[in-house]
């Protein structure tokens, strides 16, 4: 059986992609914060370590997930409006 996807739900598509991607970025943010406190003791200068960056990077990761993710899919839907969205075949088996 052929199914179309004529839509895809933009605000619903991208919050859960926004969350994927803070939940995938966080273990490297977890990472960083332990590298940077492994450094605390050593006489290293830290002045240029980006620590922040490790702190904001699964908020980051998950707000600019949405906003890309809302856009492509508002991209789809015009384009699948013209030209029909994708299409892929479904085959029911036997339990």
């Amino acid at each position: 059986m052929k199914i179309q996807i004529k839509s895809i739900s933009s605000h619903q598509t991208s919050k859960v992609m926004s969350f994927m991607l803070a939940l995938f970025i966080l273990p490297f943010a977890i990472m960083g914060i332990l590298g940077f406190l492994f450094t605390l003791g050593s006489d290293n200068d830290r002045a240029g370590y980006p620590f922040l960056i490790f702190i904001f990077a699964p908020i980051l990761y998950g707000v600019m997930g949405y906003v890309f993710n809302r856009f492509f899919c508002f991209i789809y839907n015009v384009i699948a409006k013209r030209f029909g969205g994708i299409e892929f075949i479904t085959e029911e088996q036997e339990q």
